[in-house]
Order: structure tokens, then sequence, then C-alpha cells
């Protein structure tokens, strides 16, 4: 890890991820401003997911940042509010030139980033139990039973983590993983993350999800974990050294 940081300390400055924002952007403007004010601008925001939107596209959220801060760009996993419903589904995923992440492994300014959103759904997979559907696409057929008089299937089924996602990202390799869930370390997690950020040979791992920072402690488990987890909490930023981004609005500063 340190040699990895050293190496490429100031592309990783310049990767921020943003905890759940739930539709609230401000802390975002605020935190670009003052970047831009001492001429250290990201070059990439990357939403850990509940973007939480639905009265308008993502890509039109986007709008006044891209306009302000040309060179910076977007990248997104989602979470399981941005499946609530779908409409929340549909504004997300009009989304305009951001980088959807999930299930995918993509190089941003040189870093791998691997990304898996949402969570994991009781009825169709909840490790280490047998898993109900292996892939959406099964869920969405309803297996063999399909969908009574044209009823639409559920739209948290389009939000839930599937088998088969995972198993296509652990035969990758990546730098970063992203989760919207929170890996084995956290009393709320999952082992089954851990077990795809150590098959994926990462140094770090981000998540959002849980409305808390944990890092400190699981950087007592790191040996153990195999990987250095990070924690980003409720409309937190930290870049991709895992630091807390400064210029947030007051009170922010001092989370953990």
């Amino acid at each position: 890890m340190h040699d990895f940081d050293q190496q490429n300390a100031e592309a990783l400055k310049r990767l921020w991820f943003l905890g759940d924002v739930h539709g609230e952007f401000r802390h975002l403007g605020t935190a670009l401003k003052t970047a831009a004010a001492d001429s250290r601008l990201p070059s990439w925001l990357i939403f850990l997911g509940d973007i939480e939107i639905f009265d308008r596209s993502f890509k039109d959220i986007m709008v006044p940042v891209r306009k302000a801060f040309p060179s910076v760009q977007v990248a997104f996993i989602h979470g399981n509010h941005d499946a609530d419903d779908y409409d929340h589904w549909e504004a997300l995923h009009d989304c305009g030139d951001a980088v959807a992440l999930h299930g995918h492994v993509v190089s941003l300014d040189g870093i791998l980033v691997a990304g898996l959103g949402g969570n994991f759904l009781g009825r169709v997979w909840a490790p280490p139990a047998t898993p109900t559907f292996l892939n959406k696409t099964k869920a969405m057929e309803r297996g063999p039973y399909g969908w009574r008089d044209g009823q639409r299937p559920s739209p948290r089924f389009h939000g839930a983590v599937y088998p088969d996602d995972v198993s296509h990202l652990a035969g990758l390799n990546a730098d970063i993983l992203i989760t919207h869930e929170a890996p084995g370390c956290h009393h709320h997690g999952w082992e089954a993350l851990s077990q795809l950020a150590r098959d994926m040979g990462v140094i770090r791992s981000f998540h959002g999800h849980t409305h808390d920072d944990l890092s400190e402690n699981y950087a007592l488990m790191r040996d153990q974990l195999g990987f250095d987890a990070r924690a980003v909490n409720l409309c937190d930023i930290k870049n991709g050294l895992g630091e807390l981004v400064p210029g947030l609005p007051p009170g922010m500063e001092s989370r953990s």
C-alpha cells in the first residue's frame, strides 16, 4: 500500500469518492470551489451510490458542475435507494457522459477502479446463503413463473447484488474497489465483499451505505483483510488516498 500510494499520489488525490448524497449536492459545490481556489480540483467525482434523484436526470443535475469545472468527470455506482422505484432508477441512468462503473473495471487517471453497486437483497441473495437468482435477467423474468396481468418486476431487483456480477469482477484485477455495501470489516458488512476485494487484488476499497466512518477500526484489521478498507460517511468526500477532502460545510470537516 505504501508503495502504491507513493507512486500514484497525485492521481489518487484527484479521485474524489463521495458518500451517499441522497439528493443533496451543496457540499460538493462548496468543496469544488475551495479546491479550485487552491488549484487542486479533482479529475473524477465518483459517487458511491444512494444518489437518490427522481425529479431530474443525473445528467441535468451535473450540468452546473460540468459548466463551472469542465475538466472534472463523473462516475458512479447505484445504491439501494436508487432502485426505490423506476423513476429513481431511470433518472440516475439518464446520466450523459458519466461513467456507470457497476460490473466494470475502468482506468481513471491510470488507477484501475472496479465498481459493484447495490445491496444484498434477501429474496435475491444474502451470502453465504444459496442465491435465489444468479443474475438480474433471471430475477426480472421471475424464474419460470413470469409476472401476472402486466405487472412490472419490483424495481428493487435493479438495485440488488447478484452472484454473476460478483463472480465476473472476481476474475478481473483492479487497484481500487468501490461498493455501496460495506465489506466484512463493518458490523453490518459482508464477507463476500472482503473476499471479492482479495480476489481482485485491490489495494484499497471504498464504500458508502452505512452512514458512518469506521475506517480507523478497519485499519486495525488491515493485515487480516488483505487490503485497505475505507468508509465514506453521509455527504463526506475522500480522495483516493483515503483522506477527507477539505472545504466541506461546517460540521462535516470533523468526521473521522
